[in-house]
């Protein structure tokens, strides 16, 4: 189900925040299958775009700050 949010600086009618999943090449170990999510977040009327990867492989995780 897709998040669409309201507020100051934010489209009149609402802006969908993006939660994309997806495999792909690990940077580290090139396991062919290493999970990457890019999404979005609504904060103080703005629109902040946040990533992770995280691959079962070898262990390696870079995650934003943020993460839900």
């Amino acid at each position: 189900m897709a998040t669409i949010v309201f507020g100051k600086g934010i489209e009149p009618g609402g802006m969908e925040l993006e939660d994309m999943h997806f495999e792909d090449i690990c940077p580290v170990c090139a396991y062919e299958h290493a999970r990457y999510r890019i999404w979005e977040s609504a904060e103080s009327g703005a629109i902040d775009q946040h990533s992770g990867i995280s691959c079962p492989a070898c262990g390696y995780k870079m995650l934003d700050d943020e993460e839900q």
